[in-house]
């Protein structure tokens, strides 16, 4: 990614970016949160996710 590579190297960038990174995985689960009961009904005793 183009911005990637223009993008400082300081602890506060990576830290920024990791907080992006985090924030987004939070809103993602969170999305998926309310579509766990349905697929658990279909796919008993499955170990994986099977929402996405």
């Amino acid at each position: 990614n183009k911005n990637m590579e223009k993008m400082g190297r300081t602890s506060t960038t990576k830290h920024d970016l990791l907080l992006d990174v985090c924030m987004a995985a939070n809103y993602e689960a969170q999305s998926l949160i309310r579509y766990h009961d349905k697929h658990q009904l279909t796919n008993e005793g499955s170990q994986i996710c099977t929402v996405l």
